[in-house]
């Protein structure tokens, strides 16, 4: 009875400390007294107003009573001939477990509530207070009851590289949705490699889709985001406004054709042909038969050949289902669940129209545009011809042996629709906010918000994006604007927090034990800004030492860059974003365009949606 009431309260404060992650693409932008830069935190008492407070204010507002004794033993000797003793005893354990219980829902509820606020208004002020606590008196923010606040630099890379300790399981379940239905395929896979941390699961997954989404296309990449960053900004110039907002235009569109050009999922123009055959932008299409032999739509008759609009409303839907949806109890979550539910049958169905289109090129000799989604079919056929050569690669990768067989369920039709869905679904709405934030806090920094350290300033990076090609100076133009990204983004970053389950008793963070079942935000936007690993945090210098880990680099891993220990936006360790290179030279190039302008002023602070969630507006003028 006793263990059973734990999981009854470990689950309600999960899903207490779920309602925040909506809250917290929130956190930054909206009061420039916080998001601007300040001095490095001092060990000091925390002000009159603190979040330290306000948590202990709402603890002393729900006391708890004493722990519930262990249910008593029936076969104890002292209940031997007297079975009413027992039941009394039985009796008082389950009503104190029950007190506790419910003691503990109020006390994790209200330390949750402080936690949201904080976050929504004040995210730095609170990271800045945790930061300030002594080490030795505060390693982590962890109440007695409520989820845990990880901020320090060594424990957020911990949480992130202990996949062993600390898992993604929270996002598995909506992630699976874009999988097969296995009361129709029983031996289909129902993950994405974001959404697990089983070896069996994950490692091979990774091989492969790093194989297809590889470093060595900076060059594409490169190309494709600067042909459309500039195709707007352009665009905003023969407009003649003299302004240009950011969101809906730029930041929006390059991730877009990133999806279209690189991933290989396509929008069309309404009324423009597409590349299945008959079909235009905008026009219907049956649902597979193939398809709905082992995938279960409840939502949708047909498919869509999708417009922009409609590309990005699946993408987004389907994203803040997966990520920023977890609490029934929110006004709006039914309704972000149907959407999320139809944005992926509708993703689900496009790509597996496409998959079909292009194997059947390929198997005729025909010539098909090389992005993510041909890539995989390439090697869905190249094993089918020669599975040996590919089944050798992908073992001497993983330094285990592996089957044909095992490939072939991880290349097959399935298993390429879904990773190439979660694949899209995570390359718009990030990149998309992560411009918007670049931009803005470039915009701090002419504005003189931050301090700067090493000859960084904004008239720099002008002078960085006006180096064009032909120079001698151009790579290197290139890696000085990247690197002004990430600092922009260091300071001004999307999402501020990665979340994580410890699924092991006794695990230690900061010497501080946790529970299975404790829910913890790995704060990385609070990592990146800890005075004991980042000197001068709050400072904009492009000189910084990135730290750069070789992660697995003797193993699977071997073909990819080394990881920043710094520039955490990106996350780090195994769940390191697939897409971070795509990601990175959007960033770089969408900076570059926009510098490339003429002199930027701003017109208006960066907005979000209704929920606080999404990046909708950055109004930017130049002349």
């Amino acid at each position: 009875m006793a263990g059973s009431n734990w999981m009854t309260i470990r689950e309600q404060l999960y899903g207490q400390g779920c309602r925040l992650i909506k809250l917290i693409k929130a956190a930054l932008g909206n009061t420039p007294s916080d998001s601007g830069p300040g001095k490095t935190p001092a060990p000091t008492p925390p002000p009159a107003t603190s979040f330290l407070r306000e948590v202990a204010g709402a603890e002393e507002g729900t006391p708890l009573p004493s722990p519930p004794p262990p249910m008593p033993n029936p076969n104890d000797p002292k209940y031997a001939g007297d079975p009413g003793a027992y039941e009394k005893d039985k009796q008082a354990a389950e009503t104190a477990a029950a007190a506790f219980a419910t003691a503990a829902k109020a006390r994790g509820g209200a330390v949750a509530q402080v936690i949201s606020k904080w976050l929504v208004t004040a995210p730095y002020a609170m990271f800045q207070e945790l930061l300030a606590q002594p080490r030795d008196a505060m390693p982590i923010f962890k109440p007695a009851i409520g989820p845990v606040i990880v901020m320090r630099h060594p424990e957020v890379i911990r949480c992130l590289e202990r996949t062993d300790l600390f898992t993604v399981d929270p996002y598995a379940a909506e992630m699976a949705r874009a999988t097969d239905d296995k009361t129709k395929h029983p031996e289909a896979y129902s993950h994405f490699m974001l959404g697990t941390d089983r070896d069996d699961l994950y490692r091979l997954d990774d091989v492969i889709l790093r194989r297809a989404v590889s470093r060595s296309d900076e060059e594409t990449l490169s190309r494709l985001t600067r042909d459309e960053a500039e195709r707007w900004t352009h665009r905003a110039q023969a407009e003649g406004i003299g302004g240009i907002d950011v969101v809906p235009t730029l930041a929006k569109f390059v991730p877009l054709r990133i999806v279209g050009d690189y991933l290989g999922v396509h929008y069309y123009d309404f009324g423009t042909p597409s590349v299945l055959p008959g079909l235009r932008g905008g026009d219907r299409f049956p649902l597979d038969p193939d398809l709905q032999a082992v995938f279960s739509f409840g939502k949708i008759t047909e498919g869509i050949v999708p417009t922009a609009d409609d590309l990005f409303i699946w993408v987004k839907d389907a994203f803040r289902n997966i990520f920023n949806n977890f609490s029934p109890a929110h006004p709006l979550f039914a309704e972000f669940r149907e959407r999320g539910v139809i944005a992926t049958e509708y993703l689900s169905a496009y790509v597996f129209a496409l998959l079909k289109h292009y194997k059947e090129r390929l198997r005729q000799g025909e010539t098909v545009p090389d992005t993510m989604l041909t890539r995989l079919l390439r090697m869905q056929l190249e094993l089918e011809r020669d599975g040996e050569t590919l089944t050798d690669e992908f073992a001497a990768r993983l330094g285990t042996p592996l089957t044909k067989d095992e490939l072939a369920k991880r290349l097959s039709d399935s298993m390429i629709r879904s990773n190439v869905f979660g694949t899209a679904v995570g390359a718009v709405v990030n990149p998309q906010e992560a411009t918007a934030r670049i931009l803005d806090s470039m915009l701090r920094l002419k504005d003189g918000e931050y301090e700067v350290l090493n000859g960084s300033s904004y008239e720099q990076a002008v002078r960085l994006a006006n180096i064009e090609p032909d120079s001698p100076d151009y790579a290197e133009s290139l890696a000085g604007l990247r690197k002004y990204a990430l600092e922009a983004l260091r300071l001004q970053p999307q999402g501020e927090v990665l979340l994580r389950l410890c699924v092991k008793d006794n695990t230690e963070l900061g010497g501080v034990p946790l529970r299975a079942g404790t829910l913890v935000f790995a704060a990385y936007a609070a990592a990146m800004r800890d005075p004991e690993t980042v000197p001068n945090p709050s400072a904009f210098d492009i000189t910084r030492d990135e730290r750069l880990v070789p992660y697995l680099g003797d193993r699977e891993r071997a073909h990819e860059a080394p990881q920043s220990q710094i520039y955490l936006q990106h996350g780090y360790g195994r769940h390191k974003c697939l897409g971070r290179y795509a990601s990175e030279i959007t960033m770089r190039e969408s900076l570059r365009a926009m510098l490339r302008l003429g002199s930027l002023e701003r017109r208006g602070s960066l907005e979000m949606d209704e929920q606080n969630l999404y990046a909708m507006s950055l109004r930017i003028g130049f002349r």
